[in-house]
């Protein structure tokens, strides 16, 4: 438990440390100044009081026998601190701060034993030895109104210890558990085997699943794989027929087009046929038309002839008859013993001279 030393002055100015509450007391009422604080103290007017408050720690040690009429003893410590001076310095008397601590803290001892006795005197010594958690909980709901009377807070409650008096009987359980822990081992033993065993055929079973699915799979690649050469061969021979079919296409083409232009030939030269046959039928035509005109312009020319030969013959006959009349003008002009004959109109003289001019050649031609 810790001890703080009394103040060094109790008038003049008293100040307290950090982990103390500062208490005056003059002409009988009580003033806080509060933790850390600082007073004036008049000398026989003036009581000062420093009550500690930093965290003390009360041991305890208790036995009692349990349900089973099992003794068994506990051992443990409260932490503990001043929290309400003003209900502490009621409660305990801090004229000597050390002696006031150890005061509160052996009566603290006394509550939790006592609660502690009350508390095992209720249980089974198995929930004693397992249930400190519990026990802890329940003395400190127990000490709570007591700390709360005396200004007091309860940091923690801890058991540190709990045993059995009896060594026979805790031998007793010893066997007990080292039965138990030796069946649990046993049990753990066999169901650790069992889980091997299990997780080795289920080891066995996921190799055999991953075996069988990686076969499946290759056989499903190598189906795959089949398929894929299936589907190019289809492809590969598709493609070959179709370039077949192609070339036959270009082929039936190239001969279509051959046929075409032969019969395009055929026809260019049934065309040429007809077109000479069109031409020389023209030109027999022609010919024929020719022939005709020929014919009838050797008629013409005949004709022409015929009538060239009757006039001359009409001609000869005429310049027979005007070289008789020329022969005979001048026995005729004899006659009519005219000197000058006036025919009056220039034409008719001029026409006269050149008949008596072509009389006169006609008459020199015939004499040739």
């Amino acid at each position: 438990m810790k001890t703080t030393p009394l103040p060094s002055k109790r008038f003049g100015l008293v100040s307290a440390t950090p982990a103390e509450y500062l208490v005056r007391q003059r002409l009988g009422r009580l003033s806080f100044p509060g933790r850390g604080s600082a007073a004036w103290v008049v000398p026989g007017l003036d009581r000062v009081f420093l009550i500690p408050s930093s965290v003390q720690s009360a041991a305890f040690l208790a036995d009692q026998i349990t349900v089973e009429n099992q003794g068994v003893e506990i051992g443990g410590f409260a932490l503990w601190s001043v929290a309400d001076p003003a209900r502490a310095i009621e409660a305990v008397d801090f004229t000597n701060p050390v002696a006031g601590l150890a005061r509160v803290g052996e009566q603290l001892r006394a509550v939790v034993e006592a609660a502690i006795r009350r508390e095992v005197a209720n249980l089974t010594l198995e929930q004693v030895l397992r249930q400190r958690a519990a026990m802890t909980d329940q003395l400190s709901d127990e000490l709570a109104g007591v700390a709360e009377r005396w200004g007091l807070a309860i940091a923690a409650i801890e058991i540190k210890s709990v045993q059995v008096l009896s060594n026979q009987l805790f031998e007793n359980m010893q066997a007990k558990f080292r039965d138990t822990q030796r069946l649990a081992s046993a049990r753990s033993a066999m169901e650790t085997d069992e889980a091997i065993a299990r997780a080795r055929a289920a080891d066995r079973e996921t190799a055999a699943a991953r075996d069988l699915a990686f076969r499946v799979a290759e056989i499903e690649r190598e189906e795959e794989a089949r398929r894929q050469e299936i589907v190019r061969d289809q492809r590969l021979e598709e493609a070959k027929e179709a370039a077949r079919r192609e070339r036959e296409v270009a082929r039936l083409d190239s001969e279509l087009a051959l046929v075409r232009a032969r019969e395009e030939r055929q026809r260019a030269a049934l065309a040429a046929n007809e077109a000479l046959l069109e031409i020389e039928e023209t030109l027999e035509a022609r010919r024929f038309r020719t022939e005709q005109l020929r014919a009838e312009q050797r008629e013409r020319v005949a004709a022409l002839d015929d009538a060239i030969a009757r006039r001359g013959i009409e001609t000869a006959n005429l310049k027979d008859r005007g070289r008789l009349l020329v022969e005979a003008l001048p026995d005729l002009f004899a006659g009519l013993k005219v000197g000058t004959v006036n025919l009056g109109d220039p034409a008719l003289v001029a026409g006269m001279q050149a008949l008596v001019r072509q009389i006169g050649d006609g008459g020199t031609a015939n004499q040739k």
